[in-house]
């Protein structure tokens, strides 16, 4: 399948100009410009053309603002717009360029524009509308359900494979996160009861056609709506997400009814979209390495993370400070079998699929990527996954869905660690993974877990030894912890003190280790639901942990 090798933008967009179909008429195309020359924005006033939402993300990531946030020049934009039978639409900042629709003789026109550097034929035919109409629900007020915990009954195996059970129990269903979702449409998600909270509640905070041009993406296809139901559907005692307090933007990149490049820049337009709105994670269930014009095919060799458009798209759009979550792909039982883009990249959390017993699904793509590296990152459940459409469950295969399952257990893993960067996200997710030790590329590091991943950030496992080790954390309603210590003296008493989060002194625990097996059980019956640090000291030296009780 990729049967030809494009090792620059240069070489791939003169191909495309060269290559473009002889039939006429209105295609669609990439017209990028030389520089932003004229552009009425600086560098030096990023509040000017970046929202508050998207400042403060870079800000808490000490992400810097450079060239290529600045916006494409209007000039440029209007002379495209002033010709003759030229339509202009989705203009990308990050890659310096705009979408048009026109008819092919007036590539040559286009391309001898002093400001322009290249013309790219990236899809056959029109589509757009140029439309904002929504068309979809705005409001459906219904009975608003009050979320509970995650153990619902059709959902409850697959969120416990990777201990979103423990994560809702302890109140971390991704609230507060802002999570885009890149699909196909979302079909019949503005009228399923799965789905109501997020009207109710306010949830949904943006919506954008980028195949049509329209914010309606209540339609099309149901691909999206399975997706989005392994994040955020819920239905009291039967089914929930894993992460459904989220805040959603929900983005139409894929086109169902013709496979060509244009996608990827829909991808391009659509992450540039999310950074604007603030979003903090970007589930991607789509990938790409051939197409239905065989000359934009890619090839192996090109999924380096730094060849194909949307690769680069998704490396960008990390570069911002969002984390971005993409499915391996689904080839694993076709002559292709690796990877599809945007896996490869090497900022991007890349999930491949298995099965209950932890096997890599047979149709889930691997790696290594061409260079090397290896991909997926981590893996989680994509076979007979309970997926919601219309108001039914039902099952489904694919790491189309194990990818959004793990963008949950993200948001409410970055929910309880505001202060991490999207790339400490991806390290604490891999590091505590079922396979962390001996990463393949069949799975990559394992099967990530909630709890792990959570003691990890929480200090409890940073040692090789487990000095101190804080089992369950969160705590249960028993309100009993246990204390692993292989290395502290035997029989020797040891004080562990609790304090509230403001460092105020609460009461003085003293245990002793008998041996360096026994875990050690300590009554924290007199502590309140909430988050408390604690403190051992046995003479030799004191270690702190966080515990939450619930």
């Amino acid at each position: 399948m990729g049967k030809n090798k494009l090792s620059t933008l240069s070489t791939l967009l003169l191909f495309f100009v060269l290559s473009m179909p002889a039939m006429g008429g209105v295609n669609r195309y990439m017209v990028f410009f030389k520089d932003k020359n004229g552009s009425a924005y600086t560098i030096e006033k990023p509040e000017e053309f970046l929202s508050a939402k998207a400042l403060e993300r870079r800000r808490n990531q000490n992400i810097d603002i450079n060239a290529n946030d600045l916006p494409v020049s209007e000039g440029y934009l209007t002379a495209l717009e002033l010709l003759h039978d030229v339509d202009v639409y989705f203009p990308t900042k990050w890659m310096n360029g705009v979408l048009v629709e026109m008819e092919e003789s007036l590539v040559d026109d286009v391309a001898s524009l002093s400001f322009v550097s290249d013309v790219a034929y990236v899809a056959l035919g029109s589509k757009l509308i140029n439309s904002d109409s929504n068309g979809g629900r705005k409001s459906q007020k219904k009975k608003v359900v009050e979320l509970g915990a995650a153990n619902d009954n059709e959902s409850q195996a697959q969120n416990e494979f990777i201990g979103v059970g423990v994560m809702h129990d302890a109140g971390y269903l991704g609230d507060g996160i802002l999570l885009a979702i890149f699909d196909s449409g979302y079909e019949f998600v503005d009228n399923s009861s799965y789905f109501t909270h997020l009207f109710n509640e306010n949830r949904i905070k943006g919506t954008k056609d980028f195949v049509r041009g329209s914010s309606n993406v209540f339609q099309y296809d149901n691909h999206g709506s399975k997706v989005l139901s392994c994040i955020s559907a819920y239905n009291a005692g039967e089914y929930s997400g894993t992460a459904p307090n989220v805040n959603l933007a929900l983005c139409v990149t894929e086109d169902i009814g013709s496979e060509y490049m244009i996608e990827e820049y829909n991808w391009l337009f659509a992450a540039e979209y999310a950074d604007s709105l603030g979003v903090d994670i970007i589930n991607s269930s789509v990938g790409y390495s051939y197409f239905d014009d065989d000359n934009m095919d890619y090839s192996y060799e090109d999924m380096d993370g730094k060849t194909t458009v949307i690769s680069r798209a998704a490396t960008l759009a990390a570069s911002k400070g969002m984390l971005v979550v993409s499915s391996a792909g689904n080839e694993g039982n076709t002559t292709w079998r690796y990877l599809n883009a945007p896996a490869d990249a090497d900022s991007v959390l890349s999930v491949g699929a298995s099965t209950y017993d932890m096997k890599r699904s047979s149709f889930s793509s691997f790696g290594p990527t061409s260079d090397g590296r290896i991909k997926p990152d981590i893996a989680s459940l994509g076979s007979s996954v309970k997926v919601v459409y219309r108001n039914e469950v039902t099952l489904a295969n694919g790491t189309s869905f194990s990818a959004p399952m793990v963008a949950g257990l993200a948001a409410g893993f970055w929910q309880a660690f505001p202060e991490l960067t999207n790339m400490d996200v991806i390290q604490y997710l891999k590091i505590t993974a079922s396979q962390a030790n001996s990463p393949d590329t069949l799975l990559g590091f394992g099967i990530p877990n909630f709890s792990k991943a959570y003691n990890k950030a929480n200090g409890n496992e940073t040692d090789l030894d487990h000095k101190f080790v804080v089992f369950p954390n969160p705590v249960t309603n028993k309100r009993v912890i246990y204390f692993y210590t292989d290395t502290l003296t035997v029989d020797k008493a040891t004080k562990l003190n609790f304090y509230d989060l403001k460092g105020s002194f609460l009461r003085t625990k003293t245990m002793n280790i008998k041996n360096t097996i026994d875990p050690v059980e300590i009554d924290v019956s007199f502590l309140r639901p909430g988050s408390y640090i604690l403190t051992y000291d046995d003479g030799r030296e004191m270690k702190k942990s966080k515990l939450v009780v619930l």
